[in-house]
């Protein structure tokens, strides 16, 4: 677990321009929107559960900050699961806890939205985003991020790279001695980001995606985070990941010894996992969770969201500032190879079916 606090500390005259600019409405926002700013004036700062790292939230905390500079901001980096199981347990309690859960457990977002968690607040800045952007009442979608194939390029040669999920499984089955026990991806029966992305896989694919792990499932050894997965690959340990985070892969490249791994967009289905974000019913701090909610969707915000490492889905993010755009990916593989993990109820209802049909293709059954 790690706590980030950013303030912003300024001299006399950047405090009363910061002081000004926060007195601006945003353009397209309702007049009465001054009433949220300077409610946020009176209140204790932001406390926000998220999966995601330190280099993820500079960006935007900066920017967050820059135009709200009273807002103290505190962020704790947790595992998707845990965002959801630590504010559970303090909710309703005289402790501090989140005003606002960012993360990856797309089954608890699912059942937030069902059961009505969240605080219905529909953002200005929803018109200018797609449909999928806001699922249910008080539920938002910060980013969209893709699952990769990751493999460590000095082992494996240009012929056995997989382009995509047919052609890995084409590759492992052709050469079972060198790939059984060398391949890694989240274990869906362990980790519920696992359950999200494959449950939506196979959602798409049916039978034949059923099919094609039963064939390589005995291979397979898995994980529960993306960052072990890619040093295991680096180091030799797997030769490849399916369905790896790409933003836990992203930074990787660009650090001393990156080029010893490689990644491609599968090209027969590009899982794209919806980073839920939302304020809970009775958060402390209401009016600043609102502010940040904003600007995180805000063509600022997702620009920002972008430099941290995520992928930003507003068509209005220039592609030039950022590493990936949903829409540049969708280039890439094709709209139709796009397959969109989000919140579906039927996460809740048929995750124990799943899970034990998952655990019996890993066997080979």
């Amino acid at each position: 677990m790690k706590l980030t606090t950013l303030s912003v500390m300024a001299g006399l005259f950047a405090g009363i321009a910061g002081f000004a600019q926060a007195q601006e409405v945003p353009a397209g926002y309702p007049a009465d929107y001054s009433k949220i700013i300077e409610g946020s004036r009176a209140e204790s700062g932001l406390m926000i559960y998220s999966n995601m790292a330190d280099n993820n939230w500079q960006p935007i905390l900066k920017g967050f900050s820059a135009k709200y500079p009273w807002v103290k901001v505190e962020t704790i980096d947790l595992g998707s699961g845990t965002v959801h199981s630590r504010w559970e347990a303090e909710k309703g309690s005289k402790s501090r806890t989140a005003d606002v859960l960012v993360s990856g457990a797309n089954d608890r977002w699912a059942a937030y939205g069902k059961d009505g968690l969240m605080e219905d607040y529909k953002s200005p800045e929803i018109a200018q985003l797609p449909e999928f952007a806001y699922p249910y009442p008080g539920v938002n979608v910060l980013s969209t991020d893709p699952l990769v194939i990751t493999y460590n390029a000095a082992l494996l040669p240009d012929t056995q790279r997989p382009k995509g999920f047919a052609s890995l499984v084409a590759a492992a089955t052709a050469d079972p001695d060198t790939f059984t026990g060398k391949i890694t991806t989240y274990d869906a029966a362990r980790n519920s980001f696992g359950l999200s992305a494959w449950w939506s896989y196979m959602d798409k694919k049916g039978e034949q995606g059923w099919s094609d792990l039963r064939k390589i499932g005995p291979m397979i050894r898995g994980e529960t985070s993306g960052g072990p997965m890619n040093e295991k690959i680096a180091t030799g340990e797997y030769l490849m990941g399916i369905a790896v985070s790409g933003i836990t892969i992203f930074p990787r490249l660009e650090q001393p010894g990156g080029e010893i791994l490689g990644f491609a967009f599968p090209d027969d289905g590009t899982i794209m996992m919806l980073r839920g974000m939302g304020i809970p019913k009775g958060a402390a701090n209401p009016n600043s969770a609102k502010l940040f909610i904003d600007y995180a969707l805000s063509q600022e915000g997702q620009t920002l969201v972008g430099k941290g490492g995520l992928v930003p889905y507003r068509e209005d993010v220039p592609e030039d500032q950022v590493r990936y755009t949903f829409q540049k990916i969708s280039e890439i593989v094709g709209k139709d190879n796009i397959i969109t993990a989000g919140f579906d109820q039927r996460l809740i209802t048929e995750a124990g079916p799943f899970v034990e049909k998952w655990n019996a293709a890993i066997a080979g059954k």
